[in-house]
């Protein structure tokens, strides 16, 4: 989003929150030579970024916008009361193992974009601040694509993570049951984690780059998301488009992209089960996949990237020319904690 605003002339920097430098700095040595090939987000932008320990120390320009990323910077806003600097809450998520952090951001009187109906229904029920936009993620169809012959194209697919909202007990049940019933089919792979010893060495892949990502996604007649709460889940289109079946929890943003048993299939939240058995029943219905291919590359179409940010930029001039007292559309510099 960052990347793609400032491509449009607005002058945007990144503000993260900086950790131990010291050990920081080893992590991403280590990471740049065990992982050739894979960058940080970070690396990917090539405007302003700045680090900060301490958001009050941070200096804003009086024509910034604050926009604060995610449910926890979302919460430091609150710590800038004192600036005249119009603040927005970007959600990217609910936070259900953390309570209390998505009870203070909520109710912080600040006007929110939401990346998921689900998480416009939270924040109006549960909140103060106006929801000013839904404004999904997007997909670059010049990433992600079926990049391998047809013929080649006969796996399953799964994103492994530790993180509580990636459900990886759900997922590792999922691998465990599905390499029982069909074990001639390859099951990969990729993550940012170590490998769990469950796992095989020989189908899992760590930091992968853009490349091999595509590759397993074109790989998979199949891709499963078993998250317990996701806020609009990248790997859903990413599959998608590249020509994968769908299987997902309904975990939030999934209900978003997949109209279950039209572009792929929705199973309630740890049901290894449920997953296990629609992956089944796409691996042996030649026809059900091809029908859920067809509607989910019509499904991909939908979330281009250029539609939201013409949405997000709209939502931000808005908030520009209220805060300016403007009549006509600003260029607003915008900072993302």
């Amino acid at each position: 989003m960052a990347a793609r605003v400032r491509d449009r002339g607005h002058q945007v920097r990144i503000l993260y929150r900086k950790r131990n430098e010291i050990q920081d700095w080893f992590k991403a040595l280590r990471d740049r030579i065990a992982y050739a090939g894979s960058q940080d987000w970070l690396d990917q932008f090539e405007g302003r970024i700045d680090g900060f320990a301490d958001i009050t120390k941070c200096r804003f320009d009086e024509q910034e916008i604050i926009v604060g990323a995610g449910m926890a910077m979302s919460a430091e806003l609150g710590l800038l009361n004192a600036l005249s600097n119009p603040k927005i809450q970007y959600l990217h998520g609910s936070t259900p193992w953390a309570p209390e952090l998505m009870q203070k951001t909520l109710s912080l009187p600040l006007p929110k974009i939401v990346v998921a109906s689900y998480l416009k229904e939270l924040a109006e029920n549960t909140g103060r601040g106006e929801v000013l936009a839904t404004i999904h993620n997007g997909i670059d169809g010049s990433e992600y694509f079926g990049c391998v012959p047809e013929a080649q194209r006969n796996g399953v697919g799964v994103i492994y993570s530790s993180h509580p909202s990636k459900d990886p007990a759900t997922t590792l049940g999922v691998i465990e049951k599905l390499s029982r019933l069909h074990p001639e089919v390859p099951i990969r792979v990729f993550s940012a984690d170590r490998r769990p010893a469950q796992l095989s060495s020989r189908g899992y892949w760590r930091y992968p780059t853009l490349d091999k990502a595509r590759e397993i996604y074109s790989r998979s007649l199949v891709w499963i998301v078993a998250s317990s709460s996701e806020g609009f889940p990248a790997p859903v289109l990413e599959a998608m488009a590249c020509g994968c079946c769908v299987v997902a929890t309904d975990c939030g943003g999934t209900r978003d992209t997949i109209v279950n048993g039209e572009n792929g299939f929705l199973v309630p939240v740890g049901d290894v089960d449920g997953i296990a058995a629609k992956v089944d029943w796409l691996l042996s219905d030649v026809a059900l996949r091809n029908r859920m291919r067809s509607k989910a590359e019509e499904t991909v179409k939908q979330f281009a990237w250029d539609r939201c940010i013409d949405q997000l930029e709209n939502v931000l001039s808005g908030l520009s020319r209220h805060s300016c007292g403007q009549s006509v559309p600003a260029i607003p510099q915008v900072a993302l904690p």
